[in-house]
């Protein structure tokens, strides 16, 4: 069937390439979206790679699966688009909690989020965000290789062959990445480390009606255990404050404004963290 449609495809038929595409659809918005996090930019980016996969059906060689040649162009289109953008830092949500602190119209639209019917506390949802978030402090060649083995769970040749590069040169990135989020996540997350300075899960839980703040925090201090949580995360409960949240950082952090350092009660944490 979809040999038929690759072919019907390459032929210039776009009724064809539309029936490949919507199969695909959930993974490449998943890469997209796993990759940038920033909503808008994020379908932008998904919207773009279809019309250059569009563009190029004509010359697909149907040397791989028609899935990996997509993933590779959306995957592609992400990295170029994250090194357009400035890298943020590895404290951006520290700095966004300490603004939001101090502004009522940035505060304003949390709570905002917080008291909507759909909000619920859903502590792996917000790992996952966090995580999205931390990575794009990783140079972009890095972050693709982390996303693709750990979040998307491909295979070593598949992400290879996704980014066009060879085995040595993604298991070199990966190793690279995942040491820097080791390290990242050791100073920042009070999941990790009682020491870091981000308690965002406890005052996120905190300000979530009672009977809406989830279970227990789960033990993440393994990067393994954090990739499990991050893997099987989808948009939930919380997607709303959390596109907030990203939309609201990037602005932050293109300006490069904002303390790193804890200085308001969004940046502080209890004992019980």
């Amino acid at each position: 069937m979809d040999n038929d449609l690759v072919k019907r495809a390459r032929a210039g038929d776009r009724a064809a390439f539309s029936k490949l595409v919507v199969g695909e659809l959930p993974k490449l918005r998943r890469i997209a979206r796993r990759m940038i996090g920033h909503p808008e930019d994020s379908e932008d980016v998904l919207q773009m790679s279809l019309a250059k996969a569009w563009d190029a059906i004509a010359s697909f060689e149907e040397k791989s699966a028609f899935s990996t040649w997509v993933s590779s162009i959306v995957a592609r289109t992400s990295v170029d688009h994250l090194r357009k953008q400035k890298r943020w830092r590895t404290e951006a949500q520290v700095a966004y909690a300490n603004l939001c602190a101090g502004s009522e119209s940035m505060s304003g639209e949390v709570m905002a989020s917080a008291s909507s019917p759909e909000f619920a506390f859903e502590v792996r949802e917000h790992i996952a965000y966090c995580f999205a978030c931390v990575g794009r402090s990783l140079p972009p060649d890095e972050q693709a290789a982390l996303v693709l083995r750990d979040v998307l769970d491909l295979s070593a040749r598949e992400a290879a062959s996704v980014l066009g590069i060879s085995d040595s040169v993604l298991r070199h990135r990966l190793a690279t990445a995942r040491t820097a989020m080791g390290e990242k996540y050791e100073g920042l997350c009070a999941l990790v480390n009682k020491q870091g300075i981000c308690h965002q899960c406890a005052g996120l839980q905190m300000i979530a009606p009672a009977d809406k703040q989830g279970g227990p925090f789960p033990d993440i201090s393994e990067l393994a255990e954090r990739m499990s949580i991050v893997r099987e995360a989808e948009p939930g409960s919380m997607a709303g404050m959390h596109d907030v949240f990203w939309r609201r950082t990037k602005e932050i952090e293109e300006e490069g404004v904002g303390s790193t350092t804890p200085d308001s009660q969004c940046g502080e944490g209890t004992d019980e963290d």
